[in-house]
């Protein structure tokens, strides 16, 4: 999730493009302070790390980002705009990794806070294809029963199947409890079983082979153009 640029009326708004959105924002906010939500892991650093750190002071803020620029330059901006709550920033590049029988690229996996309320998911950038499936795979042993995870840009069909990978792997665990109908939309879901490791489906195998043999394939094309 790449910072914004400032605006003349407020610094930590948000711009057009695929920035998470004003109304999707507030919308998330609203959920997080109706749940009562203290420990938030965010996987896409940017204007949100800042407004959540402005907006939600009792907070413990985890933000993941893979780009050393950007990780940089939301470290800068905490100090001159964030608010009180406590955020820890933490550089995870870009790297394949398993889970169940599926391949992704994400974030380079690590730890976590031990008890994890709410998760949003803004990154990484589609041009990974799945790579925003592997974010709930990592951090969902952490999360406690009842934590939500917010999923942006659900108006498109990949992270529409992200979701649907997502039920077929904790069936009976996870739950799509709405969908806020704002910006690009944001899925919901929220933790309901223990389950620690997801589940091995021939659906979600395949999927993850299809993308990556599409992703591979680019490549190739591109190489011979």
């Amino acid at each position: 999730m790449q910072l914004d640029a400032e605006q003349d009326t407020d610094p930590l708004g948000f711009t057009s493009g695929w920035s998470l959105g004003e109304e999707a924002y507030q919308a998330i906010h609203d959920d997080l302070v109706q749940h009562d939500v203290r420990t938030i892991v965010e996987f896409g650093s940017g204007t949100s790390t800042l407004r959540l750190s402005r907006d939600l002071p009792a907070a413990t803020i985890f933000s993941l980002e893979s780009d050393p620029g950007f990780e940089q330059q939301t470290r800068s901006q905490l100090k001159q705009l964030g608010g009180p709550a406590h955020v820890e920033v933490a550089l995870r590049p870009i790297a394949w990794q398993r889970h169940s029988l599926g391949f992704f690229r994400s974030y380079q996996p690590g730890s976590f806070p031990a008890h994890v309320d709410a998760v949003l998911i803004d990154g990484p950038p589609i041009t990974t294809r799945r790579g925003r499936e592997a974010c709930l795979y990592q951090v969902f042993q952490q999360a406690r029963i009842g934590a939500r995870f917010y999923l942006d840009d659900y108006c498109r069909e990949a992270e529409q199947q992200i979701v649907r990978n997502w039920l077929r792997a904790y069936p009976g665990e996870l739950v799509h409890c709405t969908t806020f109908a704002v910006d690009h939309q944001v899925a919901v879901l929220e933790k309901v079983g223990i389950r620690r490791t997801p589940r091995m489906t021939l659906e979600n195998t395949l999927d993850s082979v299809l993308q990556n043999s599409r992703a591979f394939l680019g490549r190739i094309r591109r190489s011979w153009a």
